[in-house]
């Protein structure tokens, strides 16, 4: 049994919102959830006062290197890492070797990861190897346990795309397109701006993302379905998707971590840390971004945590292969983004709900997993405090873990995660 005394519940429209509980756990489920008692503090109570309480935070996009690249994190090692960050499910990108094309590939994730206390959300590959050509067996990946489909990379062929929007439309499952144009500018390394002139760097501007947008969602409008938009890095890109969620298109979009935090200034003397695909923009970019991420235009935030090798990152810039290790900080990081932005509390707790909690469940979630915290439902749950401070060391033996406590502008902390399989606290 576990007791949670005294956290305020973070679940707006509850008529528990924003108040301090007790809750009591067992077997896996909220047997008590009930407005703060006066009593005493009994022996294996778990004592917080001032910090909050949510449904479980879910991660829209990771990548662990698994099967095919163990060496860099491996299944367990990052589920680990995901629960330090708050995480009670992850979604593992499809982008493994071999790659989740097969309802064993699917199966397996399910069963490895079992009793972990950070569960999975198994994510198929869109088309047969990756290849962009033919479909994968939709049917039995979505039998097997899949929620959505992707490549983890751009869908060039726009018949392929046309193809999946209608092909899934009828399973209600979401079909994943990365945002940029790979054939336009394919040199560049960062974003065209006076940072990669002044580095003497190739440059990849925000028309690579525009440019895919507008045509993938001229093709939903054409076939109707579900379209999803993992991650979003330009104001030009947000515009274009704020007009067709208004013309009534099932589109949704996210943004890594990363985004909302540096830009392309933080790249200045070839910072390898921050080499990212697709590329960290202008401030501009960013600051739109932020705003969308507290105006709802934003529908997630994913930790897109990219673990490398030494030899993928401890080399020259132009070697090093894109991506962050970040899965641990993304509390933090969200929290310091948001009020370096101007949000005050009640802001960042309205955009952590939505972000974090509700977002990702209607992209892929299920019924069961929609519910909020209730007595008789499932404990699924991430405790965070705003005012304490601290960051862990990461599980993560990745070199590209570089978030730590000594990293500017991070705000408030993550306290710890109970799930159905277990807890953990930091």
């Amino acid at each position: 049994m576990i007791r949670l005394r005294n956290p305020k519940l973070l679940q707006p429209g509850d008529h528990l919102h924003g108040k301090a509980v007790d809750l009591v756990i067992q077997d896996g489920t909220v047997q008590s959830l009930q407005p703060a008692s006066d009593r005493p503090l009994a022996e294996g109570d778990i004592d917080l006062k001032g910090a909050w309480i949510s449904a479980g935070w879910w991660d829209g996009q990771v990548d662990f290197r698994d099967p095919g690249m163990e060496r860099a994190e491996g299944l367990l090692g990052g589920l680990k890492a995901s629960a330090q960050g708050g995480f009670t499910r992850v979604a593992p990108v499809s982008s493994t070797h071999p790659c989740r094309d097969q309802p064993s590939e699917i199966s397996s994730l399910i069963h490895r990861s079992a009793n972990m206390e950070c569960g999975v959300i198994p994510i198929a590959a869109l088309s047969m190897g990756r290849k962009g050509t033919q479909l994968s067996e939709a049917f039995a990946l979505k039998e097997a346990g899949a929620r959505a489909f992707s490549d983890d990379s751009p869908i060039d062929r726009p018949e392929l795309l046309r193809r999946a929007l209608e092909y899934h439309q009828p399973s209600g499952l979401p079909v994943f397109s990365d945002a940029h144009d790979p054939h336009f500018q394919p040199d560049g390394v960062m974003h065209e701006g006076a940072m990669s002139i002044a580095l003497g760097l190739q440059g990849n501007s925000g028309e690579s993302e525009l440019l895919r947008v507008n045509r993938d969602l001229d093709i939903l409008r054409y076939t109707g379905g579900r379209l999803h938009f993992p991650i979003m890095t330009t104001a030009a890109g947000l515009a274009a998707v704020r007009v067709a969620k208004e013309e009534g298109l099932s589109v949704t979009c996210g943004t890594s971590i990363h985004h909302l935090c540096w830009t392309d200034q933080d790249l200045d003397g070839f910072n390898t840390d921050m080499k990212l695909l697709p590329p960290l923009r202008s401030k501009e970019d960013r600051n739109a971004l932020r705003q969308a991420a507290l105006d709802g235009a934003l529908d997630l935030v994913v930790s897109d945590h990219r673990p490398r090798t030494p030899e993928e990152h401890d080399v020259d810039f132009m070697m090093v292969r894109p991506g962050i290790a970040g899965v641990h900080a993304v509390g933090p990081a969200l929290m310091g983004a948001l009020s370096d932005h101007g949000a005050n509390d009640k802001q960042i707790l309205s955009a952590i709900y939505a972000l974090l909690c509700e977002g990702p469940r209607k992209l892929l979630g299920d019924a069961e997993s929609l519910m909020p915290l209730s007595e008789g439902g499932a404990a699924e749950i991430t405790a965070f405090s705003l005012t304490e401070g601290g960051l862990p060391q990461s599980f993560s033996k990745a070199p590209n873990a570089f978030y730590t406590h000594d990293t500017p502008k991070l705000r408030g902390r993550v306290l710890g995660t109970v799930t159905p399989r277990g807890s953990h606290w930091n």
